[in-house]
């Protein structure tokens, strides 16, 4: 069994035999900590090697009569002398206190700090010594995480309220989502059919941004299919542009496709998303309209009216927009195909247009009128 060395083996006699000058020059050059000794003015008497460093100091010599004042701010500085001076008068220590510094160039570090009074031999009060460990990398984490808790406790508030919320509307949907999920099931079927069906079309006109004439008999026929089937009520519309070929001849062609456009932005802007819009070629459109009636007929044309007047009111405008319009009801139509239905409403649309004729270099009539 080994034996422990007496404390003078295999030990730098200078170390165990200096003297309290010796011992106390090794413990302020090599402790990592900052230690430092102030009279009582607190200004420096001695520190630390680790502290110098902190004070941009080359040596410790160099803090000797100076103060907290001229190594920090003056916020900083004022505190730590606030306590200096309390400890001198209470004689009560500081233990581990947590301190902000701000330094003149404007940085923060933080410092657990322990500080208490110095005494001599005599037990006379000669100022105050204290050890400052550096924690700026440990505070830093801290905060973020306070300031990380403090989200995540608003974001979970908030999503609380918002669960809440969705969960009573849930509620609410449940017994509708029930009744729904058989219909919604045919559907689904037939519109994957479609889907199928219409992959290789191209459904889209490119001038006017909307369907044309192959996408719309492939689409609004599936919705006219699942409103018989379902009962609701439909209209097909169908639109002309008039006088496009006085445009076209008078202005010129790319004019025309302007006044396309503004026709698609007219109806795009009168209709709902639920219904199909298309141009299925020249100056003709056609629209699938859900969920009306001939009851709702009157209100449609009026929308239309209203905007197409907002458009011809606009200052750059080099030609009025007029529309002939022929709307028909499924409903009152039953079982009568897309076809058939788009035949009607174009036969009464030619109806209106021929009851707006007029003679050769008249301007057309402004007002849209129904037919139904």
């Amino acid at each position: 069994m080994s034996t422990l060395p007496k404390p003078d083996q295999g030990a730098p006699k200078r170390l165990i035999r200096g003297n309290e000058e010796d011992l106390l020059e090794a413990f302020l050059e090599h402790i990592p900590d900052g230690v430092y000794f102030k009279d009582r003015n607190s200004r420096f008497v001695r520190i630390s090697r680790s502290l110098a460093n902190r004070f941009g100091l080359s040596d410790p010599a160099e803090a000797i009569q100076k103060s907290d004042f001229d190594m920090f701010d003056d916020e900083h500085a004022k505190q730590a002398f606030a306590d200096e001076q309390e400890i001198i008068r209470t004689y009560q220590p500081i233990v581990e206190k947590e301190e902000r510094e701000t330094w003149p160039d404007g940085r923060e570090s933080w410092v657990l700090t322990t500080k208490l009074l110095l005494l001599d031999h005599q037990g006379n009060i000669i100022g105050t010594m204290g050890i400052s460990r550096d924690i700026t990398d440990r505070k830093r984490v801290e905060l973020e995480l306070q300031e990380h808790r403090a989200r995540l406790e608003e974001l979970v508030a908030v999503r609380t309220t918002e669960l809440m919320q969705a969960n009573t509307l849930l509620e609410q949907d449940i017994a509708a989502r029930k009744v729904a999920e058989q219909e919604l099931s045919v559907k689904a079927q037939e519109l994957a059919s479609s889907n199928q069906a219409l992959e290789n079309l191209s459904l889209i006109d490119d001038l006017t941004g909307l369907y044309n004439r192959k996408g719309f008999l492939a689409l609004a026929e599936h919705r006219v299919k699942l409103a018989y089937r379902s009962g609701e009520p439909f209209s097909i519309a169908f639109v002309d542009l008039d006088g496009l070929k006085h445009i076209n001849d008078t202005l010129c062609h790319q004019i025309g496709n302007r006044a396309l456009v503004d026709t698609a932005i007219v109806l795009r802007d009168s209709f709902r998303q639920s219904d199909i819009l298309a141009r299925p070629g020249g100056d003709e459109f056609a629209i699938f309209v859900a969920e009306t009636d001939e009851d709702q007929i009157p209100s449609i044309l009026s929308r239309i009216q209203k905007n197409m007047d907002a458009r011809n009111a606009a200052p750059d405008r080099h030609f009025p927009l007029y529309f002939s319009i022929g709307i028909v009801c499924g409903t009152s139509a039953k079982d009568s195909n897309l076809e058939t239905l788009l035949g009607r409403a174009d036969a009464l649309m030619y109806q209106q247009k021929r009851s707006k004729a007029r003679p050769r270099g008249k301007a057309p009539d402004a007002e849209v009128k129904s037919q139904q």
